[in-house]
């Protein structure tokens, strides 16, 4: 894959899951991988029932669909611990994550992650692949107290990093996380994931450049 060249770019902020680490199937499957972790086979459309539902409703849809007889405390956590199983063992680095990171190393450009993924479980898989030293910092969504449909955890990012919105790129896959960075006048890179390809379209407008 050719190396990524963006002109003015001096720093760069990088989403983690879809972006750098291929780790959407593991997410868009973890409801149906705790289901299967205490034997219950789950429905078609397990994802379709629970994507817009937050933790503490996934766990009451599957106490009263699947008969999960459990408190929610300890479904939620179950799911967490099933997911986080992944980051330790086998979640992989995208090839065109490889790809960035190559190119911003080879440039010399200082770059931290923007993440609304549990600290320790993004640790856990950037030391696993031996690129955990590579990053500058690594920031969460749950430190800043805001997720990313607010421009929080870029704007703090930037300026840990000493950079500028003229000179700072953010790079993501998620189509609510490319309009926020745009919104908030950075440069933004859209990135392309093939678990959310029905947006590729909407971010290809979006966004200032595109990485397939």
């Amino acid at each position: 894959m050719r190396s990524i060249y963006i002109p003015n770019m001096k720093y760069a902020i990088l989403d983690l899951d879809g972006t750098i680490l291929d780790s959407m199937e593991a997410w868009k499957n973890v409801t149906r991988d705790y289901l299967a972790s205490i034997g219950i086979k789950a429905a078609p459309d397990i994802r379709e029932q629970v994507k817009r539902r937050t933790s503490e409703e996934t766990a009451i849809y599957l106490q009263q669909a699947y008969q999960v007889h459990k408190p929610t405390e300890e479904i939620i956590n179950g799911i967490h611990a099933v997911i986080r199983k992944k980051y330790e063992d086998c979640i992989s680095l995208k090839p065109v994550g490889s790809c960035i990171l190559r190119s911003l190393k080879e440039q010399n450009i200082p770059f931290c992650a923007a993440t609304s993924t549990d600290r320790l479980m993004v640790e856990a898989a950037l030391k696993r692949l031996h690129i955990y030293d590579d990053f500058s910092f690594i920031l969460t969504c749950s430190e800043v107290g805001r997720g990313k449909y607010y421009p929080d955890i870029f704007y703090q990012a930037m300026e840990r990093l000493g950079g500028r919105l003229d000179n700072t790129i953010v790079f993501e896959d998620a189509l609510h996380c490319v309009r926020t960075a745009k919104n908030a006048g950075f440069t933004v890179a859209g990135v392309y994931e093939e678990v959310d390809k029905q947006d590729w379209d909407e971010i290809c407008r979006i966004c200032d450049y595109r990485i397939i």
